[in-house]
């Protein structure tokens, strides 16, 4: 019987998204299952649940920063501050979007290369041309991701993602579901690799 598929949500503009991104595909590849990487808005989701962006809060905002920093010391993934936060998004969930229906074997590349530009690089990856400018360099021809990101069908895509996400009940980023299972933040990923070894508890 197939194991499925970990739908992994995420927003470019969350470091702890970025933190799950590096993690995800060891506890994929560990139990054979597939990835589906799901961009979304959290500015949508920030509309229903009242939140925002946690290094805004007080108390929580600076401790936030620092527990980023050091969890990505702890895993030695690379990590800078964007010039610009939050990010804004949408150039770079439109292209993963476009490539996830165009070249799907390339999306996990894309991926990686936006999160790692954002928060690894310092990258201005909320700028189409930047964007465009990566998805060449993961192999992506610049004038087909670039129509891409503009085409209506893909905007529309990016919207119905942000919506049915909301309606599986997705309020942060990352966010993993597992066969109608949901887990919240990168620190439930080890939650998540035993759910999958398991079968669930």
């Amino acid at each position: 019987m197939s194991k499925g598929a970990i739908d992994f949500y995420f927003e470019f503009s969350s470091p702890f998204g970025y933190l799950a991104s590096e993690l995800i595909e060891t506890v994929a590849n560990r139990h054979a299952v597939e990835i589906n990487w799901q961009p979304f808005l959290l500015g949508a989701v920030f509309k229903v649940t009242g939140g925002s962006p946690l290094v805004n809060k007080p108390l929580k905002g600076d401790y936030s920063q620092r527990d980023m920093r050091r969890s990505a010391r702890l895993h030695g993934i690379p990590f800078n501050w964007p010039e610009k936060f939050p990010v804004f998004p949408v150039p770079s969930c439109r292209a993963v979007y476009w490539t996830k229906a165009n070249h799907p074997e390339k999306t996990a590349d894309l991926v990686h290369a936006l999160y790692r530009g954002a928060w690894g690089t310092g990258r201005s990856v909320w700028e189409t041309g930047t964007v465009i400018d990566i998805a060449e360099e993961t192999g992506i021809d610049r004038n087909e991701v670039e129509a891409g990101i503009g085409d209506p069908a893909i905007k529309e895509s990016l919207k119905t993602a942000t919506d049915e996400a909301i309606e599986r009940g997705v309020f942060g980023s990352p966010f993993f579901i597992y066969r109608d299972e949901p887990f919240w933040g990168v620190d439930r990923l080890d939650h998540l690799d035993k759910w999958i070894a398991t079968g669930g508890w």
